[in-house]
């Protein structure tokens, strides 16, 4: 049997993992390091200590933001036994248009752990519930009797959005060309409302994008519709982990590394990548040693990386110097645990708050020895204002919105909080972010870069990092002279729509 060859993953997120998980292991090794004392970087999980601290012996009443307290846990892992629950930094969902980030789950054999929706439920101003279903009707007119009946908007909204949808199919050959124009700018182009725009446009792309209107790129903007509501019927189905995602993917990646006999080294962190004659010769670590391989591969963020790179590296390479120009955007989460029962929604989006989602997080068979009640997690996509907020503060930003939509949390008990903020959730799809992504192959010849802020003609997000990866394995394999493809096609535009564009185009 041939040795293997040597593959050094810098970085244990999601892209580190996935390509961990997609290089055959027949053919290499792999040593992967991760600074911190677990996996899964911007996506991972933290234990909640058992410990039960009392909030109040009142309930909440509507004014009474000031009269209880508030327990924010600390996020600490050493020394935590038997938590009595796992969180995840922020919810994170996947839609059946991520083709990628449900190949990666189904090599895990974790994808039972997903559960997907057909619909999605929106409640308005005063807590009426409105939804955006499928029907019996061909993309991309599925959602369109839903869409009637939606009556957060007025007609004249609706007229507008459909019009908005049709400019998108229309759209759709030039997405490139629009990287440099704000998603804002376009719709106000297309003539879109303003209660459209805040209460059907924001409502979506906030959440997808992580980003605000006025910034994001319309490319990303006009993709997540085309690819995620108009061009298959199935698409926008919308998956959420019934598990923490530490169960769902970090821990059967690392019993799947372990298996394959590779490595995975926790609490080391790259501090200086060597490079000479146009190649990676070593990884210097902290703790003095270094590593040497036949490929690299970087999954850190672009000023991670730039730290490691020599300066004579960066500053002759106009790839590299392009690390430099990425901005992130935040996002903040909140945990709140209630006494009861307080809805028998699974998830929501809130429209015209400051608060854009909440999702059910209790467990679905609770522990019949324990007292019963809820779980919810909220949602505040690029909280850039709640970033300059104290945490008590975002909690009763929080509180507020919920209780305008879910009257019952106003008689229910808050027994314990926690509140997240991630400020580089992600990187920022500004308009103009194409300019300066990255391709996975980079200046020097055996070394690759992965990440969801590479070029992956996706906007910075879970399945945009595993292409990324699957990218990377793709190009090593081909160095090899063994290529072969990892990444997954998209789910097909169907014929409809693909009519639809083509007409509007010849007589519009």
């Amino acid at each position: 049997m041939a040795e293997r060859k040597k593959v050094v993953i810098i970085g244990g997120g999601l892209a580190g993992l996935a390509a961990a998980v997609v290089l055959p292991p027949e053919h290499f090794e792999i040593t992967l390091v991760e600074r911190r004392p677990f996996l899964g970087g911007r996506a991972s999980s933290y234990p909640v200590p058992r410990t039960e601290v009392p909030a109040s012996d009142d309930p909440l009443t509507p004014n009474g933001y000031g009269r209880f307290k508030r327990v924010e846990f600390p996020i600490e892992l050493d020394g935590v036994e038997e938590p009595s629950t796992w969180v995840d930094n922020c919810q994170h969902v996947l839609m059946k248009c991520c083709t990628n980030l449900l190949d990666f789950y189904q090599r895990l054999a974790v994808d039972q752990d997903i559960t997907f929706f057909e619909h999605y439920t929106f409640l308005d101003e005063n807590g009426r519930a409105a939804s955006l279903r499928g029907s019996f009707l061909p993309a991309p007119f599925h959602l369109f009797p839903s869409f009637l009946r939606f009556h957060p908007l007025k007609w004249r909204d609706k007229l507008s959005v459909a019009h908005g949808l049709l400019c998108m199919l229309i759209d759709a050959p030039r997405l490139e060309s629009l990287d440099r124009v704000s998603m804002l700018d376009w719709l106000k182009r297309h003539r879109q409302t303003p209660r459209a725009i805040e209460y059907f446009w924001q409502t979506v792309l906030v959440s997808a994008l992580n980003e605000e209107l006025h910034i994001a790129s319309a490319r990303y903007g006009l993709k997540v519709f085309l690819d995620g509501m108009l061009n298959h019927r199935e698409a926008f189905h919308m998956g959420v982990p019934t598990v923490p995602l530490e169960k769902l993917y970090t821990e059967p990646c690392l019993k799947l590394i372990a298996r394959r006999r590779n490595n995975v080294r926790l609490r080391c962190s790259a501090t200086r990548i060597e490079v000479a004659e146009s190649r990676v010769q070593r990884v210097f670590l902290n703790d003095g040693t270094w590593l040497v391989g036949d490929y690299f591969l970087s999954s850190l963020p672009p000023q991670d990386l730039l730290k490691l790179l020599p300066a004579d590296v960066t500053e002759s390479s106009n790839y590299f110097m392009q690390l430099g120009r990425f901005e992130s955007s935040p996002i903040t989460s909140v945990y709140l645990w209630y006494d009861r029962q307080v809805t028998d929604l699974e998830n929501a989006v809130l429209l015209g708050r400051e608060t854009q989602w909440f999702f059910n997080k209790s467990p679905r068979h609770p522990d019949e020895n324990r007292p019963s009640g809820q779980l919810l997690g909220l949602v505040v996509s690029a909280s850039r204002k709640l970033l300059r907020m104290s945490r008590s503060e975002i909690l009763d930003v929080v509180l507020r919105d919920l209780e305008a939509v879910l009257p019952s949390t106003r008689q229910a008990r808050l027994l314990r909080t926690l509140v997240m903020k991630e400020p580089f959730a992600t990187i920022s799809c500004r308009a103009g972010y194409d300019t300066f992504r990255l391709e996975q192959t980079s200046p020097l010849k055996n070394f690759f870069v992965a990440g969801d802020w590479t070029r992956t003609g996706w906007p910075p997000t879970m399945e945009g990092a595993v292409r990324s990866s699957y990218r990377c394995a793709e190009l090593i394999l081909e160095a090899e002279g063994t290529p072969r493809r990892f990444l997954q096609p998209d789910l097909p535009t169907q014929r409809l729509p693909r009519w639809a564009a083509s007409f509007c185009r010849l007589f519009g």
